[in-house]
């Protein structure tokens, strides 16, 4: 998780003098939130926003209302009392300071401005100010308490200053004296520790730097405050000087009142520093004693506990996670979003609304699902709650993740005996009506075609009268598992009591018909059951009503059903009935359909193929043939392709009567190459449920292969809206047909939802225009814009393209005016048998030749 940027400190700058405020800008901007003022008032104004500012830097000759009243305002109101001030000002006189100094100044900076030195006083009094609040904030048992007189060491080599210093600070401090480096380090390692040292920088032997440098490197000496006091005023004297470790620098001659300032500031900030270290390490000592209680009880407490900090970390994961999940609490630390990966899908929402990192936590239990490690499921009581500290602030979330695996298992073993048949483990009547109920609601919403299917098995009763109640036991068990393997995809499968099945079938697009499932079921049921060997034939009946002709509510609908089935059963074995007379009549038809198709498909000549021819709209030759399938019914006759090829998809033979096509096109192919009259190409339709159930390539080659035609004479129409519905699998299967050498073209192009990008993706060879377009584009001029535009597009990607239903000479002069390339339709010629093909071909040629 990404870390919240700290908030800058928010330093405001006064003075009435542009330079001066942006020269103070350039040094503080890259740390610090600057505010400005020009004047005293506006000062004050801006002191008592919300947020005010943690420091203020405060000239002091300024026009109207000056620095010292600008300062006795200040630390008038309660309101802006607290925030430190430090004079930045030119004036360098005693008296300046030491007026400053009794109004309530924080500090006091001379012009021209030593930028590493302003730091150092800010950073000082920011770090003061801080603490002071942590004190403020901590309890009344911890506050610092009253001590005795701070210790100050004194180290100068000359008696002078020593004696001027001791004077001043004696009635305040109890002064210790040094008049070397070596004996300042043997005060300081000594049996009184100094609380702040005073330090010359030009002393003899060792001097000032590398004495604080010895200081600071000592145990005792680390944490002691040293000021410089020098006559030493360089910047890189004074860098050099912070480098060592100083805590800030005075230069000589100094101002006595400056220098107790300074004192006292340090002081404060070294005791209250070393005050808030003793009570964190008091209050972590005793946190480590609760924290250790508390781990006791947590790490042996069956459930498994956590807490989440708030930015999403875990604070403390207890080791029953190991005993429920098998994941151990350092596997929580490592990944915080660890739960969520191993949360069942279904139980993600119920942790997004109610988990720890949801906006409101109602402290209600919440059943999850998750996966351990094992790969187990196991159910789990989770319950989160929100933490508050002393402060009432959010302090992250506390959880409780219970076990309730056995519970559940117990529950799911109640729910499965009151709500599934103990036998063939299918939903009983009780489960069965609410299914139904809820399937019809659905159907409902989405308009979707519903169907309701009773099943009785034939001879039931003679089974289990002539071969026990065991075999029939056997029968009904094998019945169910026959019937969740036919349909697959559908759960409302219920055994409703004794021999009796319910099946709800919603058909969604290129789903098989009611009366297909229904014929099915009885194909399947017809089938011999095994019972210890012997084989026994049952067979089944079926009754079919449908929502919502036949029942708009669920009682309704069933009863409609029983009453198909009773009919059925009426009639014999094996007998389907819908509760509508006239559905039934087209059932039956369609199922006879769907017999005499599967048996065209393994005839020789039922199944033929008709072409219709392609020309050149620009030279007139023919360039092409497509390859049109038409069934010759040894009853009905000619049956149109509308109805056997919707039916051939539905009852899954287009795989077969397409492979079927290919061969037959591919062996005319190779006829007509024998007489010396091919065309350039034989286009073939290739429907989109075999490209996307067949072997389309391995079927295409092998077919090529048999027939000896190059892959070059033979082209396959691709539908669009394959193209659209799966455009990374129809890319596979287009780069696999172009390797092997045969022509693409996407049929009734501009029907679909067509994307630019997987056109230019799929590399074709040819567009066709749907008929559709065609019909009426000279009188319909939306329609002539899309055939203009598609003709465009084809040959901005460089295809050529066709259009499709060309019927007069209109249609193919403004065709040929729009830069189409190929026309197709009765215009040219209507679907013919091959043998009239071949004559066509022949009239073509000759009439070429003359």
């Amino acid at each position: 998780m990404t870390t919240p940027r700290k908030e800058r400190p928010r330093v405001l700058i006064v003075d009435d003098v542009n330079e001066n405020l942006h020269t103070l800008m350039s040094i503080l901007r890259d740390d610090y939130a600057i505010m400005a003022a020009s004047s005293g008032e506006r000062a004050i104004e801006m002191a008592r926003r919300t947020p005010p500012p943690d420091l203020i830097l405060l000239d002091i000759m300024m026009p109207g209302m000056d620095g010292y009243s600008t300062l006795a305002h200040l630390k008038a109101d309660p309101k802006t009392t607290d925030i430190p001030v430090i004079f930045v000002s030119s004036l360098a006189e005693v008296d300046d300071e030491a007026h400053g100094l009794k109004l309530g100044v924080a500090d006091f900076i001379t012009k021209p401005i030593n930028p590493a030195l302003l730091k150092l006083r800010l950073s000082a009094q920011l770090e003061l100010r801080t603490y002071r609040n942590r004190v403020a904030a901590l309890a009344a048992d911890t506050r610092v308490p009253s001590s005795r007189p701070p210790t100050l060491l004194v180290v100068d080599d000359v008696p002078e200053n020593i004696h001027e210093l001791l004077e001043a600070l004696k009635d305040e401090y109890r002064i210790m004296v040094a008049n070397s480096g070596p004996k300042a380090l043997e005060a300081v390692q000594g049996a009184v520790v100094p609380d702040l040292i005073l330090l010359d920088v030009m002393m003899p032997d060792i001097d000032g730097y590398e004495t604080c440098r010895r200081i600071k490197a000592t145990p005792a000496g680390s944490r002691i405050p040293v000021i410089f006091v020098t006559v030493v005023d360089a910047t890189k004297d004074k860098l050099r000087g912070f480098e060592v470790g100083a805590a800030d620098y005075i230069t000589k001659p100094f101002d006595i009142d400056e220098v107790r300032a300074r004192v006292r500031t340090h002081l404060e900030l070294s005791r209250l520093r070393l005050h808030l270290e003793q009570v964190v390490a008091q209050r972590t000592a005793l946190l480590e004693k609760s924290e250790e209680k508390y781990r006791v009880l947590a790490d042996y407490s069956p459930n498994w506990e956590y807490w989440l900090a708030p930015d999403g970390h875990y604070m403390y994961v207890s080791t029953a996670c190991s005993t429920i999940s098998g994941y151990a609490p350092e596997d929580f630390f490592a990944d915080p979003e660890l739960m969520e990966k191993i949360l069942h899908p279904e139980s993600l929402e119920t942790w997004k609304r109610h988990g720890p990192k949801a906006d409101r936590l109602d402290a209600q239990a919440h059943v999850m699902c998750i996966r351990a490690k094992d790969g187990s499921e196991r159910w789990i009581e989770h319950v989160a709650k929100a933490v508050f500290n002393s402060s009432g602030q959010p302090f992250g979330v506390r959880g409780s993740y219970c076990d309730i695996t056995q519970l559940r298992h117990a529950e799911q073993a109640v729910d499965f005996l009151t709500h599934r048949d103990a036998l063939t483990g299918l939903p009983n009547r009780a489960l069965f009506a609410e299914l139904l109920e809820q399937a019809i609601k659905h159907a409902g919403y989405g308009q979707l075609e519903l169907s309701l299917l009773v099943v009785d098995i034939d001879n039931f009763k003679i089974i289990n009268e002539t071969l026990g109640h065991n075999a029939g036991d056997q029968v009904l068990v094998e019945t169910a598992r026959r019937l969740r393997e036919l349909l697959p995809g559908v759960d409302a499968i219920a055994r409703v009591g004794g021999d009796e099945f319910n099946i709800i079938v919603e058909r969604h697009i290129n789903d098989p018909g009611a009366d297909l499932v229904a014929q099915r079921v009885i194909d399947t049921l017809s089938q011999p059951y095994d019972l210890n060997g012997n084989s026994v034939y049952a067979g089944a009946c079926v009754g079919v009503a449908m929502y919502p002709f036949d029942g708009a509510d669920a009682e309704t609908l069933l009863r409609s059903a029983e009453a198909a089935f009773h009919w059925a059963k009426e009639q014999g074995r094996g007998v389907l009935r819908f509760f509508s007379p006239e559905i039934t009549v087209h059932a039956r038809d369609r199922l006879a359909l769907e017999a005499d198709l599967r048996r065209a498909l393994r005839s020789d000549d039922e199944l033929v193929l008709h072409y219709q021819p392609q020309v050149n709209l620009r030279s007139g030759e023919i360039v092409g043939v497509e390859a049109l399938v038409r069934w010759r019914h040894p009853r009905r006759g000619m049956v149109s392709p509308g109805e056997f090829i919707p039916l051939a998809e539905e009852c899954g033979l287009i795989v077969e009567l397409g492979v079927k096509v290919v061969e037959t096109a591919c062996r005319q192919v190779s006829a007509w190459r024998g007489k010396g009259l091919v065309p350039p190409r034989t286009a073939v339709n290739i429907s989109a449920i075999q490209l996307s159930q067949g072997d389309l390539f391995a079927s295409v080659k092998q077919s090529l292969d048999a027939s000896g035609v190059p892959p070059e004479l033979i082209e396959l129409e691709i539908t669009e809206s394959f193209v659209m519905n799966d455009p990374e699998r129809a890319l596979q299967t287009i780069a696999d047909l172009r390797k092997l050498g045969v022509a693409l073209a996407i049929d009734d192009f501009g029907t679909g939802y067509s994307s630019l990008t997987y056109l230019h993706r799929f590399k074709v060879h040819r567009l066709k225009i749907d008929m559709s377009f065609v019909h009426d584009m000279m009188v319909n001029r939306g329609n002539r814009a899309i055939v203009q535009a598609v003709i465009a597009l084809g040959h901005g990607f460089g295809l050529e393209v066709v259009a499709e239903g060309v019927e007069t000479a209109d249609q193919e002069n403004e065709l040929r005016t729009m830069g189409c390339d190929i026309a197709q339709g009765y215009l040219v010629a209507r679907p013919m048998p091959a043998e009239e093909l071949a004559n066509f071909l022949l009239t073509a040629r000759q009439a070429a030749t003359h």
